[in-house]
């Protein structure tokens, strides 16, 4: 689906004189309820969303700095106490849309009894540069990120995998497993299993809320895995939780955050695929990145990125005996994609709250 434009005449200004009568600056707001009430949790809007990203990305028309990462040390220990990540992007050229994410992930909110992880997005018009809209990010974070391990099994998985198996329990696992369910209807079990089985138990129940997912909570990760033909690790480990021997031949495994999986499991994938070589890269936590660094990898050994895969340009699986490895560390053009396009739903809906950035500017 085509990215929406982010024209807002309500925000346009066009450096009139002072006398002018109407100069206000305007912007929407969506608090959490009207990002649901958009269609946040709509999967299949999600993996348009973010194919359209995606695409665009592989073809150079986005532009985006590296991601900011603000915590207490420069090391990946140090994030157990909370960190902050500023992605930004703009798509398309000329551009599309344009904005940022501001997310924060303090793993001690969950104790308190809240996410550990919360987003704003803000949007701008790539036409003035003034914002349109801001908006509760945190669904929309998890929600592209399922979107993308969703568009990559569509290329990767093997085509006889009835089970899958998620690793961890979080908000990601959910979002994870109803990517799964949306992109391979065909699946018979999602197998979910994390240090504890009544998270697993909680996330398996969410699960089967939100729509027909065959989610089944697990003890340990060698049984969920066992017999899975896709296996994805959403966890906040700092070390190695899925293991080589855990994966059986041929499948395809997934990982979205940090040191995850073992450099074995990575050392036997007949093809890695990533998002972004560049960005995984320079945030230096996930498996490839460390196997990097020790001088075990670099961009030769990458098969293709995922959008790549979209546009054609590389091929997906080959056959069925090819154990897969894809690694994505999310982007902020799959933020702004989806969130652009909430951002239209809801206006054309009327959800959210105008405010008022300045009624008439001081100076110009």
């Amino acid at each position: 689906m085509p990215i929406p434009s982010l024209f807002c005449p309500s925000a346009e200004f066009d450096f009139a004189p002072n006398d002018q009568p109407d100069r206000r600056a305007e912007w929407l707001y969506l608090d959490q309820e009207s990002v649901l009430a958009a269609g946040a949790l709509d999967m299949k809007l999600a993996m348009a969303a973010v194919r359209e990203a995606l695409e665009l990305l592989a073809q150079g028309e986005c532009r985006q700095p590296p991601k900011l990462v603000l915590r207490g040390a420069d090391n990946a220990a140090s994030e157990s106490r909370g960190r902050i990540n500023g992605l930004c992007a703009v798509l398309g050229t000329p551009a599309r849309a344009m904005g940022m994410k501001w997310i924060a992930s303090f793993p001690a909110n969950r104790a308190r009894g809240w996410p550990r992880a919360s987003a704003l997005i803000i949007l701008n018009s790539p036409q003035t540069g003034l914002p349109l809209a801001v908006l509760d990010g945190t669904l929309i974070s998890a929600m592209r990120t399922g979107a993308v391990s969703a568009l990559g099994t569509t290329y990767l998985a093997p085509p006889s995998a009835r089970k899958a198996a998620i690793i961890g329990a979080g908000v990601q696992a959910r979002t994870q497993a109803l990517g799964l369910a949306t992109a391979l209807p065909r699946l018979e079990e999602i197998a979910i299993a994390c240090r504890e089985r009544a998270h697993a138990e909680q996330c398996a129940a969410d699960c089967h809320r939100l729509g027909p997912i065959p989610a089944r909570a697990y003890n340990t990760v060698t049984e969920a895995a066992a017999d899975a033909g896709i296996v994805i690790t959403a966890t906040t480990a700092l070390e190695p939780v899925l293991r080589a021997r855990d994966v059986i031949p041929g499948a395809l495994t997934i990982q979205i955050a940090g040191h995850e999986c073992e450099f074995e499991l990575v050392r036997q994938a007949s093809k890695l695929v990533v998002d972004d070589w560049e960005a995984i890269c320079h945030r230096g936590i996930m498996t490839p990145a460390l196997m990097h660094l020790r001088g075990e990898l670099d961009e030769r050994n990458i098969h293709a990125t995922l959008g790549e895969l979209l546009l054609g340009l590389k091929s997906g699986r080959r056959n069925p005996a090819e154990r897969i490895h894809f690694a994505h560390m999310g982007m902020g053009v799959e933020d702004v994609a989806l969130a652009a396009a909430i951002y239209e739903r809801a206006a054309a809906a009327g959800l959210g709250q105008k405010m008022r950035l300045w009624e008439r500017p001081l100076w110009c």
